[in-house]
């Protein structure tokens, strides 16, 4: 009996609401006191409120408060449907009670969460505004239901508003795109969200009907001043297929109601065999969290005339509704390639940390941006400064040679795009040299044969990943990253944690754990990492000793080796290293001995002539008064191991990471003891001792 109760009280407590009517129902709602002040001034909208069949979508007083544009009962009316819904009975479009019945969208999106009222596993958006609060019912006149829906923004109608003694023709009260596109200061669009110049270019190629094709469809027209600029250069740059860019049909696609940021969307430009995707994304850019949204046109496959690439625009007034779909207009006409990489960091969007940063203490670097042809920058997005260590920034602002590093970092000096790092990477270990004198970035590749394939850098020991590739300006490409370069957070433990080329060492190093001391902030390490590469080599050359250290019963052995590749107490960077060398008197390469923690090796710079001659260590000797160092080695008993990734920076220390295992097969022979096995005169001198012994305990 209890257990019935029980759930007699959960139905009740959890079934829908029923009220006098849905006027009363807004009326004794402290929330609505603004919605309820529009309707009481307008008596035949109260009247209707309270006796017909609606659902209404009401905003909240904070939703009206946020709200700039005109408060009165067509905007309310646009908030009514004209017939009964709970949300999970609304189909994907519903006619308003606005004159002319203009229709709102339904969008839903999983929200991952349990239904406790029977609708809340999903997230419910009417155009861009979002039920927060669902299904109260109440009567109207002769028991016709009325349901309350709640929603957290007002949802703005396109109501065509003319001047005084001027009338609108019935076609533009409901406005397509079209109509939009002709008359655009009927609603409200003028001044700087003026969009008379694409008309304008649109009518010229006899494209008017575009914007006319029936049902639900997104627009992304750009604002006169993106035109503008774009055509300073050339008007032919708007041509057919760049129009059929800016639309995405059979999707209509609101802002907030965008379910997956990384999904791309066919454009209308499919249609004349270019292959250009659009997708949406928001981003913060603001110190108050503020959203700011963009529209990216990724063209994967081109022609002649339209490159390939990423095509970035802010939406500067979005989620317009029109009769056929919805329309954004955006700051930066979609696939054409008009403007150069500072254009890009000025725009006050999501770069502009970055920009800020360059601007103020670095001035030089802007110039070469603007100046300086086929760059690749790496950006680092608003939100990569939330993952950086505040305190050593402010230091290396402080430090105008290191910032200018840092900042260097971030550029290489030709154009380089996802498409070559991918394929580039199926070959080789893909690195390239940076503004930034003797620094390279590192390139890995996951997914590589996805549409838009997963590529993340490393430098100067921080992993970053492209989040927006292939941005392209007239004089480079830019790739949004989403941590900045050259400001570690890892410790050296962390590092070879997380980077998948050193994953064997870290494996070996964390028997008996052995890797805890590199965790610690109080001490400083150098680290020349054998590679997993390098392991593998040793598996091929040395099989037996390989096993015997990977099977995890030989931890001394490990330790022993290890410690050979590091120096506590110092954190030497490559310039460091080839400073110590600078003694030495040696004409094909310069080198120093290293005291490392167990037993001592050499670092060796060779020198590359000025004419592009290598010296080694057999090669005859050419002589140059411009050698300059381009190799670096560690070399023990023989063992050359060649550095292929130097300065990967940690909060404790430097990794360098190097090609071959410094060791020999001896170091894992194994006698019955768990101690490296000696060899040569220890082994001589040690049988000599046991006979000995053996011999005065017989007599």
């Amino acid at each position: 009996m209890i257990s019935v109760l029980l759930l007699l009280g959960v139905l009740i407590l959890y079934s829908p609401v029923e009220s006098k009517n849905l006027l009363e129902e807004i009326n004794k709602r402290s929330i609505f006191s603004e919605v309820a002040r529009i309707i009481q001034e307008d008596q035949l909208l109260a009247l209707k409120v309270e006796k017909q069949a609606y659902t209404a979508f009401m905003p909240t007083n904070e939703a009206m408060m946020q709200y700039q544009g005109p408060k009165d009962s067509r905007l309310i009316q646009y908030h009514l449907v004209n017939l009964p819904y709970l949300v999970k009975e609304m189909p994907d479009e519903l006619n308003t009670d606005l004159p002319g019945n203009p229709q709102v969208y339904v969008t839903r999106l999983p929200s991952g969460n349990p239904a406790i009222k029977g609708w809340e596993d999903y997230n419910y958006f009417i155009n861009n505004a979002k039920i927060i609060d669902a299904n109260y019912i109440a009567q109207g006149e002769n028991q016709l239901r009325q349901v309350l829906h709640i929603v957290d923004q007002v949802i703005v109608p396109t109501v065509a508003r003319s001047a005084a003694n001027v009338t609108v023709a019935a076609g533009f009260i409901n406005p397509d795109a079209q109509k939009l596109l002709l008359k655009p200061h009927f609603y409200g669009l003028v001044d700087y969200y003026d969009v008379s110049e694409f008309e304008r270019r649109i009518s010229a190629l006899d494209l008017l009907d575009v914007f006319n094709i029936s049902g639900k469809n997104t627009f992304f027209i750009p604002v006169n001043q993106a035109l503008n600029d774009a055509m300073v250069m050339d008007q032919e740059l708007i041509d057919k297929q760049v129009i059929h860019g800016h639309v995405v049909p059979g999707k209509v696609l609101f802002t907030r109601a965008v379910e997956n940021q990384n999904e791309q969307y066919e454009s209308l430009a499919f249609t004349d065999n270019l292959k250009v995707f659009v997708s949406m994304e928001e981003v913060s850019n603001t110190a108050n969290e503020n959203m700011t949204y963009y529209v990216k046109s990724n063209t994967v496959a081109g022609d002649v005339s339209h490159d390939k690439g990423t095509m970035l625009a802010r939406i500067v007034k979005g989620n317009i509704p029109v009769t056929n779909g919805v329309v954004h207009l955006i700051d930066r006409p979609l696939m054409v390639v008009a403007s150069n990489i500072v254009s890009y960091l000025q725009d006050g969007g999501q770069l502009n940390k970055f920009h800020h940063l360059i601007h103020e203490h670095y001035n030089d670097l802007l110039n070469k941006l603007f100046m300086e042809e086929e760059l690749t920058l790496f950006a680092p997005s608003n939100e990569a400064f939330k993952f950086v260590n505040e305190e050593r920034l402010n230091q290396l602002i402080a430090n105008r040679d290191e910032l200018r590093k840092l900042l260097e970092l971030h550029v290489v000096k030709h154009r380089l795009t996802t498409d070559e790092i991918v394929n580039r990477s199926t070959r080789e270990i893909l690195q390239e040299e940076t503004m930034s004198n003797r620094r390279k970035l590192y390139f890995a590749v996951n997914e590589p044969n996805a549409l838009v394939p997963v590529v993340s850098l490393e430098g100067a020991g921080v992993n970053a990943t492209i989040t927006t590739p292939n941005i392209a300006a007239k004089n480079g490409v830019i790739h949004i990253i989403d941590r900045i370069l050259g400001i570690p957070s890892q410790t050296v433990y962390e590092k070879l944690a997380s980077d998948p080329m050193l994953s064997s060492t870290f494996f070996l190093s964390e028997q008996e754990n052995w890797n805890e001391r590199l965790k610690s902030k109080e001490e400083s390490f150098t680290l020349f990492v054998p590679s997993n590469e390098a392991w593998s080599f040793i598996k091929r050359t040395m099989p037996s000793a390989y096993k015997k250290l990977f099977m995890g019963d030989f931890a001394y052995h490990v330790r022993y080796i290890l410690e050979r590749h590091m120096i506590v107490g110092k954190d030497l960077s490559l310039e460091e290293l080839t400073a110590l060398t600078n003694n030495s008197t040696r004409r094909d390469y310069k080198q120093e001995r290293l005291n490392m923690t167990r037993g001592k090796i050499y670092f060796q710079a060779f020198v590359r002539k000025n004419f592009g001659e290598s010296t080694g260590t057999n090669d005859t000797e050419v002589e140059s008064d411009t050698d300059t160092a381009s190799e670096y080695y560690v070399e023990w008993n023989g063992i050359k191991a060649r550095v292929i990734r130097p300065d990967v920076e940690c909060v404790n220390g430097v990794v360098h990471v190097i090609d071959q295992v410094l060791m020999l097969n001896r170091d894992v022979t194994v006698s019955g003891s768990a101690m490296p096995a000696v060899t040569g005169m220890a082994t001589l001198i040690a049988t000599f001792v046991t006979v000995a012994f053996a011999r005065a305990l017989h007599h």
